[in-house]
């Protein structure tokens, strides 16, 4: 379904199921597809794969962060605040190096280490720009008075690049401690609460990051639990399709992040998938597979589901895994 064209409700008109996959990605979009994803589903009552649950927190690794916080999910320490004095007090007392990230962004982009208090200091800085600037009103200055006094401090000219842009005055600090002895992440990916594949990206020469590096490895083993732990994750939040980036910590894996958008290509990559027979059971399935086949399978089950929970005859704990 392509939910870009302006007639895109009348060609809903009578499906009970909607399967979609943007042409972008990007926090603008993004925004646009959950409204349309959640009108779908709580105001047309239809089965859309992916869902709102899938894709609410796409582009936010802020809202990421607090469903994998309130599950409980291991991850790599993680500090978000929207309050700059709030920012200002970690960066003076965290430990270094940590790892920086803007809140959208794929394969590593937006992602640097920062290796010093000065350079943390002045990304905060920066990213409240517009607090600080609102506070030099505080004196009760004019205009060209406090245009003057911000020249030469670190954040005036990303003040003014965001004023240009008409951005709202509010700032946004994202970083996560560096986790070491990692050369390589553990990418899973994790179809309903049915499917999952998982593969070793290993990380750019030099470099600490591994997304978006291109370096797959098919041949080192994925482990089980891995798998079976984000197709558990998939259930508790009624995931259609999540790729997990995993780092680990003495043997202890943690979750970097989490996206529904993701490479099809390096999924057919992977030698055959892996299906859940029953809990804590998975069975290898031979063959490179592309997720879209997969994406249908959990689909057609979901809308299944859906259908009998309307006419109070199923439930999607009782569906046939091998439908």
């Amino acid at each position: 379904m392509n939910l870009d064209r302006s007639d895109w409700l009348a060609r809903v008109a009578g499906a009970s199921l909607v399967i979609w996959k943007p042409p972008y990605m990007g926090h603008e979009f993004a925004g646009y597809v959950k409204e349309k994803i959640h009108f779908l589903e709580h105001h047309a009552g239809l089965t859309v794969v992916p869902g709102f649950e899938t894709v609410w927190h796409f582009e936010s690794k802020a809202a990421q962060s607090y469903l994998l916080s309130l599950a409980g999910i291991p991850t790599p320490r993680t500090f978000v605040t929207f309050d700059y004095d709030e920012a200002a007090r970690q960066a003076g007392r965290e430990e270094f190096p940590v790892v920086l990230k803007g809140s959208a962004g794929a394969g590593s982009v937006n992602v640097r280490a920062v290796r010093s208090r000065e350079e943390l200091m002045g990304f905060v800085r920066r990213a409240f720009s517009l607090t600080l600037w609102d506070r030099t009103a505080a004196g009760g200055r004019g205009r060209l008075s406090r245009l003057a006094s911000g020249i030469g401090r670190d954040w005036f000219a990303d003040f003014l690049r965001r004023r240009r842009r008409g951005e709202q005055p509010f700032g946004f600090a994202y970083w996560q401690e560096f986790v070491p002895g990692n050369d390589a992440d553990l990418r899973i990916t994790a179809i309903g609460d049915s499917f999952a594949t998982g593969f070793w990206r290993d990380n750019r020469p030099g470099d600490f990051r591994a997304s978006g590096s291109g370096r797959i490895d098919y041949d080192r083993p994925v482990p089980e639990e891995a798998m079976l732990a984000c197709l558990g994750i998939n259930r508790r939040f009624g995931f259609d399709s999540m790729a997990y980036d995993i780092l680990f910590r003495d043997g202890r894996m943690l979750v970097s992040e989490m996206s529904y958008g993701y490479s099809d290509s390096a999924v057919h990559g992977v030698a055959g998938y892996w299906r859940l027979e029953s809990p804590g059971c998975l069975r290898f399935v031979e063959g490179h597979t592309w997720p879209q086949d997969l994406w249908v399978d959990w689909a057609i089950s979901k809308a299944d589901a859906a259908s009998g929970a309307r006419a109070g005859t199923a439930s999607p704990e009782g569906r046939d895994p091998e439908r």
